[in-house]
């Protein structure tokens, strides 16, 4: 595929290979977003009609919302580890065409942890009254990593809530195989803390290459991982492991048109489970993304922007 062109359609049950574009040429707008230490200073999109600053919900979730009113809704989750930050190359292409709404999910970035968290209900309970709180929806959820697993159970819990699903680089009825990778990692950290596991994580989230072209993106990820409070990670971490338990196959319930996306060399969202995912699905397109790993939103946000601007309606 050139550079710039619009995706073609995927039909139900059936996979793309979308090859690399030249990283080189994708980053000028998303390099000086990371380099802030996750706070943005700067900002190329048009600031009326936007609410830069982060806002807080009754129950103390942090989120933006950002663009007009008039335009269809788009809520992003974050994976685990990271915070609403994560999207910022994703807002400049839905910038204009959509109203974005990202948000920080429980324990991480400025969303203090709730007591008592036990499963993937809590994350699906937390968007549904912040999306209360807005007065929005339906709504277009795109959910990456845990975010996917929160959108998934949001489905189930709320479809009269939703319009359209996108469930990227993330996991759904894994095996004991595929399980025993995040369950080591989640005895590492409960272990020996966050170090070794952000350090693992990039070496899992992005190409080696990548790292060499990019060491303050790398090193601005890394830093957000470390930030994490120990005991916040480790909750979302074992919601994480445990989450299939509570959403089982359910995806052959939703009924809205859903994407699935994953990276072709994506070891813990591969594309085999997303494969699973769209044999459930009633209305699934699936796009396996050639030579990205798990952080493809940041990796290539040329690709994937090109992918959501082509569903998202």
């Amino acid at each position: 595929m050139e550079h710039g062109s619009n995706l073609p359609q995927v039909e139900s049950n059936h996979r793309s290979l979308v090859p690399p574009c030249n990283l080189d040429d994708n980053w000028a707008h998303v390099e000086s977003f990371l380099t802030t230490a996750a706070r943005l200073t700067h900002c190329s999109r048009p600031t009326n009609g936007f609410h830069r600053m982060t806002r807080f919900s009754p129950d103390g979730t942090a989120y933006r919302l950002e663009g007009s009113a008039q335009l269809p809704p788009v809520v992003l989750c974050h994976g685990v580890g990271l915070d609403l930050h994560m999207w910022e190359a994703q807002v400049n292409a839905l910038w204009g065409r959509f109203q974005i709404l990202r948000y920080d999910m429980l324990g991480h970035g400025e969303t203090p942890a709730q007591p008592g968290v036990t499963g993937i209900g809590a994350f699906s309970q937390q968007l549904f009254n912040l999306l209360k709180y807005l007065e929005m929806g339906p709504v277009s959820l795109v959910g990456f990593s845990m975010g996917g697993v929160t959108a998934q159970h949001f489905s189930l819990q709320h479809p009269t809530l939703l319009r359209q699903l996108v469930l990227m680089n993330t996991v759904y009825r894994r095996t004991a195989d595929e399980l025993a990778g995040v369950r080591a990692r989640l005895e590492l950290t409960d272990k020996e803390g966050l170090t070794p596991i952000a350090d693992a994580a990039v070496r899992r989230w992005f190409e080696p290459t990548f790292v060499e072209k990019n060491p303050q993106i790398i090193a601005t990820i890394r830093r957000r991982l470390l930030s994490n409070d120990v005991g916040g990670y480790l909750t979302a971490y074992r919601v994480f492991v445990n989450a299939d338990d509570e959403i089982g196959d359910g995806l052959n319930q939703v009924t809205c048109p859903t994407l699935v996306l994953t990276g072709e060399l994506d070891s813990g969202s591969t594309p085999q489970i997303a494969q699973r995912m769209i044999t459930d699905l009633k209305t699934g397109q699936l796009i396996v993304f050639e030579g990205l790993r798990h952080m493809a939103p940041v990796e290539d946000p040329d690709r994937i922007n090109t992918a959501l601007l082509s569903f998202l309606k």
